[in-house]
């Protein structure tokens, strides 16, 4: 008998423990594949990132505000669970397919208004239902929210290291989303489930298989009328392999990579450079080689090549797909292939170089850009021998350049004339911008006397060619261009060129994108930090005049929210920025996040008292915290510090999120409204931070206004501190 009860104990320890520990398993899970699929989809932009971080926190904190006015029950509780097992599946099938309904060719350009309606749609279907099942896990606990949000947040960080250690690296997004559903369907139905619904269960698994089939002839659909040879998903985005004809494309995160053959790219990112001293030994190639720049830097008989490339998937493919002769440049004794992080590479490498080349797409995304600030510029710039040459090239237009491209060219050309005294732009639908100490030339007589004395055979960078493409009149006009449009300064932690590539980009559609671009790019910073600010500081008065106490409990909640949401995507781009990508290592750093709320909720739980002291405390955490973190950024910290601070502002919130709540519940009881308003802080701040905030202001300058926001918000807890 004794046996049999403590076995019904256990039991009963089980299915209080598993739901809330499943809801946060779920949804750090999905978030994580969510994200890696919007990234794959819309080319790895930042901007997307933003977008499905806020709309995911909005419809969170609107699901849970929306649960106290529904009815509870057992059968809806478990219902709800297999609801968004089934929903997420959905979700991503349209997510591949909305290409038709936005009626775009694949790899083609979305317009940022499509991808928030997507990512807003989406959203809903997953993270509304979860908002509910926060509500309902309450409900299910007799009203110990405390326990339901540190069980959430332990199933959140078990998640997160599940998917970084094992699934990312062995699975593709589609079948890694199928086991975490597969793994929910059975635990829940053993904690929750019901006998009597055992049939709906079941025939989620098995839609689960067969949409774990339906990954790679769903991503053929999707490219038609292009052909699908093969994709992957990597630790640094989807690769995947189209062929037509003779022609191979090779696209990343659905953006393109490179073409094979394409003579004129490769011709024109190598010679431009090289013909400037021809004599060079050792050339550094940051990216695009297998593209056919390896062979054009090879018909220079001194030259030797490190050729750097991050994804080690572009070589093996390279192997596979290019034809034979193409192999065996990469088999050349001359080519040193080593599979790194270009930047990271020029960072750690002794050696100097008398030309570095840097073959990468245009900064389209932050991740991209920090290949073109003045830091990488200057790092280029040293590890050039004396008479050495950097260069890059971007796309532009041949006879008309418009503001937008001026603005983005320019910037480009001030930041590099920050590092280096000489810069020459060459003109065309490509510009071609080279930069060394020393005299450079780009004289079509004088490049093709070069061009016949080595015997060069070349289609495009040809005498017959260079008179044309560097007639004076170009060449002046396109440096008439770049010196006469605004100067401003690419940083690694002000990203201006990166916004100026998508102001550029917005240009390109008809609706609403280019006015919001340009309308918020031409605000002075007071509209964009100050004005909100000030609203935020009147609105503080204004609940401090009505004396509702509660107020002082539901505050810290929404700055805590926005809060921790800015300071995450801040240490996204900052960390993408030093270190590189983060297709696969955003799952670490939102579990070292989860952790930490897990660690704050254990921490919040075991106070024995509970008053305005804690809560000061805390609020005043966060703004040392802050400090810390800003002193620190300006010193380039370790990867470490990275983890460790997300892991402490995590502490800082889930300490928070309990103390705060359990005092609000003893003014009312409404178990969704402080967790809602936690939400909702960081639907805004997701929104404006990644969009808008980080490109215009840069991160400095939006940590100190975040500072700001949390001081006033301790000043505010201070003043009801004294008041009760």
């Amino acid at each position: 008998m004794r046996k049999l009860f403590h076995s019904y104990s256990r039991n009963l320890e089980l299915k209080n423990f598993l739901p809330p520990f499943l809801l946060g398993f779920l949804a750090l899970s999905f978030q994580i594949f969510l994200l890696r699929e919007f990234s794959a989809h819309f080319y790895g932009n930042e901007i997307t990132f933003g977008f499905i971080l806020a709309s995911w926190l909005l419809w969170g904190g609107v699901g849970s505000i929306v649960a106290s006015k529904l009815r509870f029950s057992q059968t809806r509780f478990v219902l709800a669970y297999y609801l968004v097992i089934l929903l997420f599946p959905a979700c991503l099938t349209a997510l591949r397919y909305s290409r038709f309904i936005l009626n775009i060719l694949p790899g083609e350009i979305t317009g940022i208004i499509p991808i928030l309606i997507s990512s807003l749609i989406l959203s809903f279907c997953i993270s509304f239902p979860l908002g509910i099942l926060f509500v309902f896990n309450a409900h299910f606990l007799k009203g110990n929210l405390y326990q339901v949000y540190f069980l959430e947040s332990l199933g959140s960080a078990s998640a997160g290291l599940l998917v970084y250690f094992l699934l990312i690296p062995l699975f593709s997004n589609w079948h890694g989303a199928a086991i975490i559903g597969a793994v929910v369907i059975l635990l829940s139905s053993l904690a929750i489930g019901e006998k009597r619904h055992i049939l709906f269960p079941l025939a989620i698994l098995i839609l689960l298989v067969v949409f774990c089939f339906f990954d790679h002839p769903s991503q053929k659909a999707h490219w038609k009328p292009f052909h699908l040879v093969q994709s992957k998903d990597t630790p640094y985005g989807k690769l995947q392999v189209l062929q037509t004809e003779e022609q191979v494309s090779f696209y990343n995160n659905n953006l393109h990579d490179f073409s094979y053959p394409n003579l004129a790219s490769s011709e024109e990112s190598v010679h431009f450079a090289l013909l400037q001293n021809p004599e060079a030994e050792n050339v550094l190639l940051i990216g695009g080689g297998a593209a056919g720049s390896l062979r054009q830097i090879l018909k220079y008989p001194r030259a030797r090549v490190d050729y750097v490339e991050l994804n080690p998937e572009i070589i093996r493919f390279s192997f596979r797909y290019l034809p034979e002769r193409e192999q065996e440049i990469l088999k050349n004794e001359r080519v040193h292939i080593f599979y790194q992080d270009g930047r990271a590479f020029l960072m750690k490498t002794q050696k100097r170089y008398d030309m570095i080349i840097l073959n990468l797409p245009e900064p389209a995304t932050a991740q991209i850009n920090r290949f073109y600030t003045k830091e990488f510029f200057s790092k280029a710039r040293e590890k050039l021998t004396d008479p050495g040459v950097f260069s890059f090239r971007v796309p532009s237009a041949e006879n008309y350049i418009s503001p937008e491209l001026q603005d983005f060219l320019s910037s480009l050309y001030y930041t590099l004339k920050e590092a280096f005294p000489v810069v020459e732009v060459v003109p065309g639908d490509t510009n071609i911008f080279l930069a060394s100490s020393r005299q450079l030339s780009i004289e079509s007589e004088e490049l093709s006397q070069k061009i016949d004395e080595l015997n060069l055979q070349n289609t495009y960078v040809s005498p017959q060619i260079l008179f044309s493409r560097l007639n004076p009149l170009r060449v002046d006009m396109i440096e008439e261009k770049v010196s006469t449009g605004k100067k401003t300064i690419n940083l690694d932690f002000s990203p201006i060129s990166y916004f100026y590539n998508s102001v550029l980009w917005s240009t390109q559609f008809k609706g609403i994108e280019k006015k919001i671009f340009t309308f918020f790019s031409s605000l002075p910073s007071f509209w964009l930090l100050d004005f909100p600010l000030i609203i935020f500081v009147l609105f503080l008065v204004i609940l401090w005049l009505r004396k509702k106490k509660s107020s002082f409990f539901l505050v810290p909640l929404a700055v805590m929210g926005f809060t921790t949401i800015v300071a995450e995507i801040i240490v996204i781009i900052s960390f993408q920025t030093l270190y590189g990508y983060l297709y696969q290592r955003i799952a670490l750093l939102l579990t070292s996040f989860m952790v930490g709320l897990f660690l704050g909720s254990l921490r919040g739980k075991r106070r024995k008292k509970f008053n305005f002291i804690p809560l000061l405390l805390i609020q005043a955490g966060f703004l040392l915290l802050l400090l810390l973190f800003q002193l620190t950024l300006k010193l380039y910290p370790p990867e470490a510090f990275f983890f460790l601070f997300l892991l402490a502002l995590g502490f800082l919130g889930g300490d928070l999120f309990v103390v705060s709540n359990h005092l609000f519940l003893k003014e009312k009881k409404d178990y969704g409204l402080g967790y809602g308003l936690d939400l909702l802080g960081s639907f805004f701040g997701a929104l404006a931070a990644s969009s808008l905030l980080i490109p215009l202001v840069g991160l400095p300058h939006l940590l100190t206004y975040l500072f700001l926001l949390n001081s006033f918000c301790l000043l505010f807890l201070v003043g009801g501190w004294r008041k009760y």
